[in-house]
């Protein structure tokens, strides 16, 4: 419907007053039979409007739990014509059965049931929550003939709920990843000292040979190498997982990015993914906030390194190509992954949207990253073919 044609709440309810308006002088013509005879009809056909194309699920079904009447907001909510479904019971239409014959019996006993959250299978098999009220129909005998449910869609509210529990667990693996390095970090200096201490005594031991010496001065220098490499990693997780306050000052983007790439050692070190870096001659120099420009990056070669894993080759390249003109600096990183389509790569911006199975992504990191550029003054744009890979542009202002 045109917003022209659309009728607002008050213009519905100035209908349903003229309902009486209309009848007193309807009277003087057609006399009390006529103008109740029209009334009946006309709120009929208004009524039946109404609940027709009400935005939320409405149907009625019989004593027996078969479906006799099935709206417009139903059939959008689970895929369904009213024709496909009408005769149908109710019962096959919902993930758990038993759950809805309970409340069928619950709306009999006590004229009306209530169920906060509550799950019927769209056609196409996912499950639609609702905040669904039933209410028990009956004759003028008293006796029960059906049942009428109004069913509120809240699938949105219902996911975005999920999602929230999700960022939630996400945040306090951070706080649990910044302890546990906290934790490693009191040992390795204890074994630093331990090997620097060795090193020392190899040295000056007598009766070794030469030999043997080397070997042992070897074996510590390496001891300690690998704590300060420890120590360096737990240092950075510590960093990025850190909340910190904006702060703006001069950085070189390529020192930051080979920062990044060298964070981000542990997803490469198992896989073929070659980084390959294509520079802008000497250091790129901006002002700007390194730890949010930081999250950026891991977030992108993150999604970079998923796509490559998930088109299954085996290998795959990441470069990282920097450029700049009188005002800005850009990034571009570009993967040889899946990438997407048109359709998909229209929505990666938009809140809690995903193309990764539930677990492997939370539909947040894109979004945040596009609105950390924004803030930092910059923009951030994609361009992307599926089947042959993805490149995010980064543009930040140089001043």
């Amino acid at each position: 419907m045109s917003g022209a044609g659309r009728k607002s709440f008050a213009d519905w309810l100035k209908i349903i007053l003229s309902f009486g308006l209309w009848g007193r002088s309807t009277r003087k013509k057609h006399g009390q039979k006529g103008r109740t005879e029209f009334d009946i009809l006309r709120a009929h056909d208004f009524l039946r409007s109404v609940l027709q194309y009400s935005h939320d699920m409405i149907f009625v079904t019989d004593v027996h739990g078969f479906l006799i009447s099935f709206n417009k907001g139903g059939e959008q909510a689970l895929g369904y014509t009213q024709e496909e479904i009408v005769g149908t019971l109710l019962k096959d239409l919902a993930q758990d059965p038993e759950e809805l014959l309970k409340l069928l019996e619950d709306s009999r006993k006590e004229s009306s049931a209530v169920s906060m959250d509550f799950s019927f299978l769209h056609k196409e098999g996912h499950p639609v929550y609702f905040n669904i009220s039933l209410i028990d129909l009956k004759n003028a005998e008293d006796k029960s003939i059906g049942t009428v449910g109004i069913c509120h869609n809240i699938t949105r509210w219902k996911k975005l709920e999920e999602d929230l529990v999700r960022v939630d667990r996400l945040a306090e693996m951070g706080r649990i990843a910044a302890g546990v390095a906290h934790e490693i970090n009191n040992p390795l200096a204890v074994i630093s000292e331990a090997a620097g201490w060795g090193a020392v005594v190899a040295k000056d031991a007598k009766g070794l040979g030469k030999e043997d010496q080397q070997e042992l001065e070897k074996i510590f220098a390496d001891v300690i190498e690998q704590t300060k490499r420890c120590r360096s990693r737990t240092k950075q997780v510590l960093g990025f997982a850190r909340d910190s306050e904006p702060t703006k000052k001069e950085i070189d983007i390529h020192e930051l990015l080979k920062e990044t790439v060298a964070f981000l050692g542990p997803e490469l070190k198992y896989k073929q993914i070659e980084i390959l870096y294509q520079f802008t001659e000497g250091p790129l120099i901006l002002k700007s906030d390194p730890k949010k420009l930081e999250q950026v990056f891991v977030n992108l070669l993150t999604n970079a390194i998923y796509a490559i894993k998930e088109k299954g080759e085996g290998k795959g390249e990441i470069t990282l190509h920097t450029s700049a003109s009188d005002s800005d600096a850009e990034i571009q990183i570009s993967d040889t992954g899946t990438g997407m389509s048109e359709e998909v790569q229209a929505k990666i911006f938009d809140l809690f949207f995903t193309t990764k199975p539930t677990g492997k992504g939370t539909g947040l990191g894109l979004p945040i990253c596009h609105n950390i550029v924004k803030k930092l003054g910059g923009r951030m744009s994609c361009k992307s073919r599926l089947g042959e890979g993805t490149t995010f542009i980064i543009q930040i202002p140089l001043a």
